[in-house]
């Protein structure tokens, strides 16, 4: 029995692309594993960084899961701020749900604090919009 060789070219190409994608993946997902383990650290200084680092890999739906996750159970108002900061500073338009949702957190966090990051901050795509409090007088 002969092998075909319009058999094999076709075969040999889907073998190789799915090495490319597990080689292309695996080291994203470990990262964000050893990232999901440190925000379970008791140093809240370790938690910062990474929460910081997890922002920068890119808000997608399993890094706003893990990071929402950790806010849950999350004490330390100074951290939940240094995470909101992050997330406002690094994010991106997405139509995920649990992005959009970290997101308006972290601008309503960040107006709560009344941090100036916060003024003029509107993402009209996303609906996600602030505006200032009138002045108290």
């Amino acid at each position: 029995m002969s092998v075909d060789p319009v058999l094999i070219v076709p075969a040999a190409l889907g073998v190789l692309a799915l090495v490319a994608l597990l080689a292309w993946r695996l080291p994203r997902r470990r990262r964000l594993r050893s990232l999901s383990r440190q925000l379970d650290s008791f140093d809240p200084d370790k938690r910062a960084r990474a929460a910081a680092a997890m922002v920068e890999l890119g808000l997608t739906r399993r890094t706003a899961n893990v990071l929402t996750h950790s806010l849950t159970r999350e004490e330390d108002l100074r951290l939940r701020f240094a995470i909101a900061l992050a997330v406002v500073r690094n994010s991106e338009r997405s139509r995920r749900r649990r992005v959009r949702q970290l997101r308006k957190w972290s601008v309503e966090e960040l107006a709560e604090h009344g941090h100036p990051v916060h003024q003029g901050l509107e993402w009209k795509k996303s609906k996600i919009t602030w505006r200032a409090p009138a002045p108290q007088s």
